[in-house]
């Protein structure tokens, strides 16, 4: 009995050292802000102006400090009757992290087009998976496809995508193609908790045709019937007809 107790012992030490271990390799998980703007359109150039001068800085001093890994400022391409206008975003590796940023943009001057702004929402969410490219570019472009999940589906379509879409992904960051892709969810949910969303940054449109092109050929060059296989797979996973797409131009952005 002392001998079985002595090898429990063991047995029981090493687990808890592998866990250990392997907590100790997980990424950290980072948040993701942001703040969107719907702003009269006759205000829009003089709004652009505004966050150039006096958001952009702050972020900028963020990043170099260290307080945040990535920032940026962008203006709807593709609008909607309702839809935002403009926003810029930020990638925190904490709660508190987010304080020291949005403390400091606090004391950014009032300005008179924000307060007379049609329409204000602001999300914090959490990236499950992020890479990129240490960079720094202007008028490039920012684009999230947004899908709504069906309860209890994260996990299925978690692995649908790392299946059939990050490899596509790490193929055009490694290509220089694009600067960064990600994976959200909601932090604080100001929506329904099962939206997932993935955004991207590529440094023009032209280099969106060619991701899109990509993307194209892949598919051609499936089967009708694999093709078929991975439609229905996604089918049921995602809430029919939620997927939306967001278009806008990245007017400044930097990660580290």
């Amino acid at each position: 009995m002392a001998r079985l107790c002595k090898v429990l012992a063991v047995c029981l030490a090493s687990l808890i050292s592998c866990v250990h271990a392997t907590s100790q390799q997980l990424p950290a998980r980072t948040y993701r802000f942001i703040s969107e703007w719907r702003i009269a359109s006759h205000q829009s150039q003089a709004y652009t102006a505004e966050m150039e001068k006096n958001v952009r800085p702050v972020l900028e001093q963020m990043l170099q400090e260290g307080a945040l890994f990535d920032y940026g400022t962008y203006k709807t391409v593709v609008k909607e009757d309702d839809g935002i206008t403009h926003g810029y975003w930020f990638e925190i590796p904490t709660l508190e992290a987010m304080g020291t940023v949005v403390n400091a943009l606090d004391k950014i001057p009032v300005s008179a087009i924000v307060n007379g702004a049609l329409r204000q929402h602001d999300y914090l969410l959490r990236i499950l998976l992020r890479k990129s490219r240490a960079t720094s570019g202007n008028n490039g472009i920012l684009y999230v496809n947004s899908t709504l999940l069906k309860p209890g589906k994260r996990d299925d379509w978690r692995e649908w995508w790392d299946k059939y879409q990050k490899p596509m992904y790490d193929r055009f960051l490694a290509d220089g193609l694009i600067s960064s892709y990600e994976i959200d969810s909601g932090e604080i949910h100001t929506m329904d908790a099962g939206w997932v969303y993935l955004a991207y940054v590529v440094p023009n449109l032209a280099a969106l045709d060619e991701l899109n092109n990509a993307f194209r050929i892949r598919v051609e060059n499936r089967s009708p019937e694999e093709n078929h296989a991975i439609n229905s797979a996604l089918e049921a996973i995602v809430v029919p007809g939620s997927h939306r797409d967001y278009l806008a131009r990245a007017i400044t952005y930097a990660s580290r």
